[in-house]
């Protein structure tokens, strides 16, 4: 053994520090799935309660669908500012601020006398949303220690398509049942929980001591915007569907009520998706960042050539919410490996790229609608999901570089002693 310390070396834990987990943390990286899956839940709820929050706010069904698009500009606007200032605080702390301002959102909506009002908690919840996607995978990753980084990511990631298939449906249901400010209510509560969980039973993460890299600085490091890039052009492409799956579905007869088969559907399948992804990815994330877009454009395919048919139709769909759950696992963890440096900046330029991914999507479906035909919809989105295939064919040895060689020799994120709180 020499007397001088490799690099790697010098950046290790000192030697008083607790070592990283040899079990998987179960119980905080479930504490933090259950906060993600409540957030996803109220972020799609108001879908199903549009007609009682109009009547009761004596509105518009249009003026109250403003609540989801108010909780996507906090989202959209916010998460960069918000991202800087939350990284000037231990871990700990900031997630006890996000929960505390989550709770408050949603008091803020249930009691909302006016539309203004609700739209503003719907705003400070995207706000709070905007957070749990910069913070969240970074701490899960964390706490998990690079041995169970990939199965940490996996677990709170399935809390979304949770959220997605059970938590909305299950939101709409009480609302409609109870009354749509229930649901904000019951939200209010299950975060409040959530939060108080969090802050006894998340440990301290070990965090940077140095200034850290600048928004610049991080968007520089090699892979960070490509793998962005391919996030937002997954998702512009999911939206560019998922926005007029009701035209594309009435267009050849289908039922009413399978819309809502169709959107169970792509939260049920985007579980497996989650779990295959998790197991892909722990044996080669280029891989796993290959399959996951090819899996989508497979999905999209089948949909234009479908023919009509209902069931070639539920084949495709299911296809395609495997993919895009699959996508947003293994972009997330792409972004955090290739961001390692800057862990938090670096998810928070993802997450706003996909958010403008977001938006863009419903735009680009609409100009494809009205010029060529609601039956085209899907082959839009395929041209997108292909523009990140190619993406992620240049990634290979980026990602490689990026990714621990050996336990303990790298870990996927900066290690070194926790701040107290």
């Amino acid at each position: 053994m020499t007397n001088i310390a490799p690099p790697l070396t010098a950046r290790a834990a000192p030697p008083m520090e607790p070592a990283a987990p040899t079990g998987f943390p179960w119980v905080p990286i479930l504490v933090l799935g259950f906060a993600w899956f409540l957030a996803v839940a109220i972020e799609l709820s108001p879908a199903g309660l549009l007609g009682g929050i109009a009547a009761d706010l004596n509105i518009s069904t249009a003026a109250a669908g403003t609540l989801t698009t108010a909780y996507a500009l906090g989202n959209a606007i916010l998460v960069l500012p918000l991202t800087a200032l939350a990284l000037r605080f231990s871990r700990r702390s900031a997630l006890n601020a996000v929960m505390a301002a989550f709770v408050a959102s949603n008091v803020i909506v249930a009691v909302a006398p006016t539309l203004v009002l609700a739209d503003a908690g719907r705003f400070m919840g995207g706000a709070c949303y905007a957070l749990i996607c910069t913070l969240f995978p970074a701490v899960a990753v964390r706490i998990a220690g690079p041995r169970h980084a990939g199965k940490a990511i996996t677990v709170v990631f399935a809390a979304t398509s949770l959220g997605i298939a059970l938590g909305a449906p299950l939101a709409s249901l009480a609302g409609n049942a109870f009354g749509w400010r229930v649901t904000f209510a019951a939200a209010a509560a299950l975060a409040l929980i959530a939060g108080v969980l969090m802050s006894f039973i998340v440990p301290a993460v070990r965090e940077r001591q140095d200034k850290g890299l600048s928004l610049i600085q991080t968007a520089r490091l090699p892979g960070v915007l490509r793998v962005a890039t391919g996030w937002a052009l997954v998702m512009l492409a999911h939206f560019v569907v998922l926005t007029y799956i009701e035209a594309y579905l009435e267009d050849f007869g289908a039922p009413t009520y399978i819309t809502s088969v169709i959107l169970f559907l792509i939260g049920a399948s985007g579980l497996v998706g989650t779990i295959l992804i998790g197991r892909l990815s722990s044996r080669s994330v280029f891989a796993a960042l290959l399959a996951a877009p090819l899996t989508v454009a497979a999905g999209f395919a089948v949909l234009f050539l479908s023919g009509g048919n209902l069931l070639v139709v539920l084949i495709a769909v299911a296809v395609w919410g495997v993919g895009i759950a699959a996508a947003v696992v293994v972009y997330q963890q792409a972004i955090l490996l290739t961001g390692r440096r800057a862990p938090e900046t670096a998810t928070s330029i993802g997450v706003l790229l996909a958010q403008a991914g977001f938006a863009a999507g419903a735009t680009v479906g609409g100009v494809t609608l009205d010029s060529f035909g609601v039956a085209t919809i899907p082959l839009a989105a395929l041209a997108f999901v292909v523009g990140s295939i190619i993406i992620a064919t240049t990634l290979r040895n980026t990602i490689r570089n990026a990714t621990p060689q050996a336990p303990g020799a790298e870990t996927a994120l900066p290690q070194t002693p926790p701040k107290k709180d």
